[in-house]
């Protein structure tokens, strides 16, 4: 549920708080995207948040367009063209050379929800074109523990683990002297489960770019658009 206060929206309706995302570092994540960029491409980012990436890419002459369900994430994006929307229901009618699926996305707790998150990308990919994936590593097992990315550091706790193979957790995120909490359910996603998601919703699963196997490339499986 979004949050709101005085009229300005603090905290995304999936509980992301807009500062938090804000102070995160573009890198590593930045450098992964431009490895798979030669010329100026187009680009769709999903979740974009407050534009981390869309703004330096857009910078960088790419044509990008910026997805969120969050006004107030969008408010930051500069340079890119912004839509206000669900990722799992968009429509755009426009196909991308490149996709971003990043922050996790596909870790959803729910089969359909990740086969869904795909299917959008299929529907909006160019036939040469490419989905960057980004999702736990495979072989992570949630527990607590405390991280620090830039200025925020990140204390997840309270993780249960459920029969079906996802978890729900809290992360308690610190900028400064705020602190939020954001409550989660989500799902590691191994690579047969990634191959299983990429097979039914017509990709096939291309490199991964870092050492962790987190994130990986999907490409459409077929040189024609569905």
């Amino acid at each position: 549920m979004s949050v709101t206060i005085g009229g300005v929206e603090y905290v995304a309706p999936d509980g992301s708080p807009v500062a938090v995302y804000r102070a995160l570092p573009a890198e590593p994540a930045l450098g992964y995207v431009r490895s798979l960029l030669g010329g100026p491409a187009s680009i769709l980012d999903l979740g974009c948040g407050p534009g981390r990436l869309a703004n330096p890419l857009a910078a960088d002459g790419h044509q990008v367009v910026a997805v969120d369900d969050s006004a107030a994430m969008l408010a930051h994006v500069t340079g890119a063209e912004t839509v206000l929307a669900d990722v799992w229901g968009l429509e755009l009618g426009r196909r991308f050379d490149l996709i971003l699926a990043l922050s996790h996305l596909v870790n959803e707790s729910e089969r359909s929800r990740r086969v869904g998150l795909l299917r959008v990308c299929r529907a909006h990919v160019r036939a040469r074109g490419a989905v960057l994936v980004q999702r736990y590593p495979p072989g992570w097992n949630p527990g607590e523990g405390t991280s620090d990315v830039g200025d925020v550091r990140a204390h997840l706790h309270d993780v249960a683990h459920h029969d079906d193979g996802s978890f729900s957790a809290v992360v308690t995120y610190r900028l400064g002297e705020q602190e939020w909490d954001q409550p989660f359910t989500a799902r590691v996603v191994d690579d047969v489960e990634l191959a299983a998601l990429a097979e039914s919703t017509g990709f096939v699963v291309g490199e991964t770019i870092d050492a962790d196997g987190a994130w990986v490339v999907l490409r459409p499986d077929g040189d024609a658009d569905p």
